[in-house]
């Protein structure tokens, strides 16, 4: 049955054929059912009328639609909402965070002891405060941030629904045209078929190449379209992931919002409370601590002194040791002048004994020489 022949059967025919080609499909994996089928035949006419173009544009629209889809749904995977909320909610953990209760214990030089411990228990109280009031706005004004872009998530869940419903017509759509391109696929084939069977001449051949040639393309294109489908069956979960991922961080940041923040707030409050009784117990502790330090000093210095005081007046005006030691040294005074007396008229006696013994060896010396003179003289 050549081509004209197949266009100029009745219409029942036409179709009830075409049927019998599209119940033999797989329509559960094509996404269709028994009463698509006169919706294949209104997009079968498209390639009604063969040529490369017809083929090259065939469900054109369909792949440019499942393309768009495709963008927008990377677009709110990228969105910088999604970032925004969750760095929002990390500020507001960091702004708690640096609310350190600890603070109310900060030392301040003051003057004065018992004044100092008052100045640095009441200064430290105050900045607390002040600290606590700027975090709780700050953690206010976060939440008020968040909440805006809580708004949009759950927008960008019913944005999302529809895209849903949209990819899901695409992907029917899609199978649609898979369908009418198989059945007009087949029909080529037995067109070419027929042809070959047909005593061959330069028209029949070149008839047959030209139908090959389109027949390859459109199988080509049905199996981009196939491509398309599966793509647009995987973008469907993908979707529904992100509407999951909306609503659970819409429902964590109820959660923060409703439980945690006023948690936190109340803690923060009882904090302030709990610091001051331990200030409190601090400064009672560190004035006991002086008092007792005074007292024990004073009674230290009481003591030192009742004992240097009782010492000094029972002294005697001269200490025994002092004339025992002036008497001693007397003693030895005169012993050593007596002795070094002794020693002189000693020393003095010797010289005396001494001089004689020389002044005796000088006079002999005078005698002898006198005597050798004469001598010499009378000769």
């Amino acid at each position: 049955m050549t081509q004209s022949e197949f266009v100029n059967l009745p219409i029942e025919s036409t179709t009830e054929l075409a049927e019998q080609k599209f119940q033999y499909m797989d329509l559960k994996a094509l996404g269709l059912q028994s009463s698509d089928f006169q919706e294949v035949m209104a997009v079968r006419k498209e390639l009604q009328d063969m040529s490369h173009n017809t083929v090259a544009e065939y469900g054109k629209n369909i792949a440019s639609k499942t393309s768009s889809y495709t963008d927008e749904l990377l677009n709110l995977v990228q969105n910088k909402d999604l970032d925004t909320t969750g760095q929002k909610l990390n500020q507001v953990v960091q702004v708690a965070q640096q609310l350190n209760t600890s603070s109310i214990l900060n030392k301040k030089k003051s003057s004065g002891f018992i004044g100092g411990l008052l100045s640095k228990f009441k200064g430290a109280k105050q900045n607390f405060d002040a600290h606590f009031n700027t975090t709780k706005e700050q953690i206010d004004a976060l939440v008020t941030e968040i909440e805006s872009s809580q708004s949009g998530l759950k927008a960008r869940v019913g944005t999302l629904d529809k895209m849903f419903e949209g990819v899901q017509d695409e992907y029917k759509q899609l199978g649609i045209h898979i369908a009418a391109g198989r059945i007009r696929e087949q029909e080529l084939q037995h067109e070419i078929a027929e042809l070959t069977a047909l005593p061959q001449d330069q028209s029949t051949t070149q008839k047959i190449y030209d139908l090959n040639h389109l027949t390859n393309n459109l199988e080509k294109r049905v199996s981009d379209l196939e491509v398309l489908q599966q793509s647009a069956m995987q973008t469907l979960p993908m979707i529904r992931i992100i509407q999951s991922n909306n609503l659970m961080l819409v429902d964590k940041f109820y959660a923060i919002k409703n439980i945690t923040l006023p948690a936190w707030k109340n803690q923060i409050s009882l904090a302030i409370s709990l610091n001051e009784q331990k200030n409190s117990v601090q400064l009672a502790n560190t004035i006991d601590d002086a008092t007792n330090e005074l007292l024990r000093r004073n009674a230290d210095l009481l003591h030192q002194n009742s004992v240097d005081t009782a010492k000094a007046n029972q002294r005697s005006v001269i200490d025994i040791e002092t004339l025992e030691h002036v008497q001693n040294t007397l003693i030895n005074t005169v012993n050593d002048v007596i002795q070094i007396q002794k020693e002189g008229m000693q020393k003095r006696t010797e010289a005396t004994t001494r001089l004689k013994a020389l002044q005796q060896n000088l006079n002999h010396l005078v005698i002898e020489n006198a005597g050798s003179g004469k001598q010499s003289s009378s000769s």
